[in-house]
């Protein structure tokens, strides 16, 4: 296949209907994405700012979910665009899905190790930086790969497993692993382990 082929091949409207082979590991992804972005905000991070910050715990609240905001402005977009123009045999998206999940669960780690507002707020907006640009990536596998006939479906699918990571994080770090460290910890082995099985079984076709 010739280089003006291949790239073709790459950005030509998908028509071959999807099954469970795509749809099942694009929801367990967003699944565990969604319970990287949530359950830190929802229970995590609150916990973490009272350890550091005691009585001020609802201002260093503020300005550590503030950074992650603004983090989360600029780098979806900018993952979303250079994910279009990336280049290698792993295809385009592959690479964002991977070592935004990767490199987001080592910032979620490193969460554990922080004293100061000021520390958990740089690692808050590191976290948010790769994480979305691993979101950005498998967003855009719906259209690189799912027909218009079966996107509706899909996004179906894939706003019930949005809801179901936020209230399964949340319970899980609530009722079940209650410990600080713990629930941190486990939250980035779901976010790496749930994103896995999208980027080995994902037909990335490489755009050259």
């Amino acid at each position: 296949m010739s280089v003006d082929q291949e790239s073709a091949s790459a950005l030509a409207e998908p028509e071959r209907p999807i099954g469970t082979r795509y749809v099942l590991p694009v929801v367990l992804a967003n699944l565990g994405i969604m319970l990287a972005f949530y359950t830190p905000i929802q229970n995590l991070l609150p916990r973490l700012a009272e350890e550091v910050a005691g009585a001020d715990k609802e201002a260093a609240l503020a300005w550590i979910t503030g950074v992650g905001a603004f983090m989360s402005i600029v780098a979806n977009p900018a993952a979303g665009a250079l994910s279009d123009r990336t280049l290698g045999r792993f295809g385009r998206r592959r690479p964002w899905v991977l070592w935004g999940a990767v490199l987001g669960a080592l910032a979620l780690c490193a969460l554990a190790f922080q004293s100061t507002v000021l520390g958990l707020a740089i690692v808050w907006g590191i976290c948010q930086a790769t994480i979305n640009a691993s979101y950005a990536g498998l967003t855009a596998t719906i259209p690189d790969q799912v027909p218009v006939r079966q996107r509706g479906l899909v996004s179906g699918w894939v706003g019930l497993a949005q809801t179901v990571g936020i209230v399964l994080g949340v319970a899980l770090v609530s009722f079940v692993i209650v410990g600080l460290d713990a629930g941190i910890f486990m939250t980035a082995g779901l976010l790496v382990i749930l994103v896995l099985p999208l980027v080995l079984t994902l037909r990335d076709t490489p755009l050259s």
